[in-house]
């Protein structure tokens, strides 16, 4: 590898390592306690396998989503917020649409000497505007991540009926049942392994 390039891509890397230690503003709104809200990188990771999971079954139901985009997306949807900080949900509906300037270019800024700029920034384009079956799929993947960071919080009780509205953002029709089935506690995390 070109070393000028390792060097722009290293350089971008350590400037991610901030996100670990981003905490995610909209719990912290919420009433969360700092050890409660997730950091903005563990919330793009677990949305990522998430969105590979469901994106997985979805393809074996016949629909055709393109996997590989989809998980970059995850990936990349909430990259600028290294840059510009994590602004919740809720204060982004107040300043309608005010932010997403600023988180695009946020994301300019941060990728612009990486050879996968154009990448990068094309998704999380796609993402925001959420025409696309993918970006529709990331967006439900992100929604079901932030009912279950929710869910086993005191403070977020009132915020849960939020994750019922959502619906008609990703038009994907299994959204409303995952979203039952979390709230109702149909379902819990896997413990089997704790019974050997």
């Amino acid at each position: 590898m070109n070393k000028a390039v390792l060097k722009k891509i290293l350089k971008v890397f350590l400037t991610l390592q901030w996100a670990k230690e981003l905490p995610r503003q909209g719990f912290i709104a919420l009433g969360f306690k700092r050890n409660e809200a997730d950091s903005v990188a563990a919330h793009s990771w677990t949305t990522a396998m998430l969105t590979y999971m469901l994106g997985t079954e979805m393809i074996k139901n016949g629909q055709k989503v393109d996997l590989n985009k989809a998980i970059k997306m995850a990936l990349f949807h909430d990259m600028a917020e290294t840059i510009v900080g994590d602004v919740g949900t809720f204060v982004k509906g107040m300043a309608s649409g005010a932010f997403a300037g600023i988180e695009e270019e946020g994301l300019k800024w941060l990728v612009k000497d990486l050879p996968t700029t154009k990448e990068i920034t094309s998704l999380v384009s796609e993402y925001t505007q959420r025409k696309t079956l993918e970006a529709r799929l990331v967006k439900l993947a992100d929604n079901l991540d932030a009912l279950a960071q929710a869910k086993g919080v005191p403070a977020a009780k009132d915020a849960l009926k939020y994750f019922k509205e959502v619906y008609h953002i990703t038009k994907i029709p299994f959204h409303k049942t995952a979203v039952g089935m979390i709230l109702k506690d149909e379902i819990e995390p896997e413990r089997s392994w704790q019974k050997r």
